[in-house]
């Protein structure tokens, strides 16, 4: 994160950027705690058969509800148009210090090196600020674990106990599989990118000497092997990343049974109201949720920073 806002300041515009970046974070906290009240009011009117209340309750959350889209929409609409101004003076500020850049200092890379941060490079750097499960749902859902850990430790702290004891374990073993790796193998993943490209680019540019001298078997070995290289980075950071979410589907629903045969108990001793239970439920949901969703930022951000470095260096040349 720090050469993303070490880029941003050059570009002059880390102000802005954070101060979207605040706008859009209550989203999902605020929608979790609408939830979360609105099915503890609709139940706890049934309990006490207070239905002539369900309208009132109802009807105050479906404007809540169409006043958060409304705000989270127009948020969103002025973002993705910073975002796309963004990248379009972030690939000319690329294109110019390439250009001003010695012949000997040029010459001193393959292209496909050069291609590959021009176009690969400054796409993952766009991602990571305004993609899916990249920068900003990171900090959205930071908010949101935060404000439900609070939430659900003010209702029933017994409950949150039993949740932490299954998300602990998730967060270990995520933490060993894919936060320390994935960094690592984004990088091995880029490098053989910008060998494939200058493996393939001969095949177009010098397919004449190619048949000359009858070197196309030993040229298209050579892509097959970055190839297959650039295969394999591939694969292992989709099987760590699918491993990690096997584990936290499994201890989810593990937690989920758990959580439930405590609230059952609770209830039948009298310590807790049905309404109550479906609260926590509803705020574990979110918290769980967040936590996932935090974890998945957190290692695409690690992935797509290795990018923003690579361009860091380039325009400080």
């Amino acid at each position: 994160m720090g050469e993303c806002f070490m880029l941003l300041k050059r570009l002059g515009i880390r102000r802005k950027y954070v101060l979207l970046l605040l706008l859009r974070s209550p989203f999902d906290a605020l929608r979790t705690w609408m939830q979360a009240w609105l099915l503890k009011s609709v139940f706890l009117c049934l309990e006490t058969k207070a239905a002539d209340r369900l309208s009132f309750i109802c009807a105050g959350g479906a404007l809540l509800c169409a006043m958060l889209f409304l705000y989270n929409g127009t948020v969103w609409s002025i973002y993705a148009a910073f975002t796309a101004r963004t990248e379009a003076r972030l690939q000319k500020e690329m294109r110019d210090k390439i250009l001003s850049l010695p012949c000997k200092r040029v010459h001193g890379r393959h292209s496909g090196q050069w291609l590959t941060g021009l176009n690969g490079d400054i796409q993952a750097a766009i991602t990571m600020m305004n993609g899916p499960m990249n920068l900003p749902h990171g900090v959205t859902a930071l908010i949101n674990t935060i404000l439900s850990l609070l939430l659900m430790w003010k209702d029933s702290p017994a409950l949150l106990g039993v949740t932490g004891l299954f998300l602990f374990p998730h967060l270990l073993v995520t933490c060993r599989l894919v936060w320390k790796c994935l960094p690592g193998l984004r990088e091995e993943s880029r490098c053989a990118m910008a060998d494939v490209t200058v493996s393939v680019r001969p095949l177009i540019a010098d397919a004449e000497a190619i048949l000359l001298y009858d070197a196309g078997g030993l040229m298209l070995e050579k892509c097959e092997q970055e190839s297959r290289r650039l295969l394999m980075a591939n694969m292992k950071m989709h099987m760590r990343s699918g491993l990690s979410d096997m584990i936290c589907r499994l201890l989810g629903i593990s937690g989920y049974l758990a959580v439930l045969m405590a609230g059952l108990s609770m209830t039948r001793r009298g310590m807790m109201a049905f309404s109550d239970v479906v609260y926590c439920f509803q705020v574990r949901g979110a918290v769980l949720t967040g936590i996932h969703m935090l974890i998945t930022c957190v290692s695409n951000i690690r992935m797509n920073s290795v990018c923003m470095k690579k361009i860091k260096d380039v325009l400080e040349e």
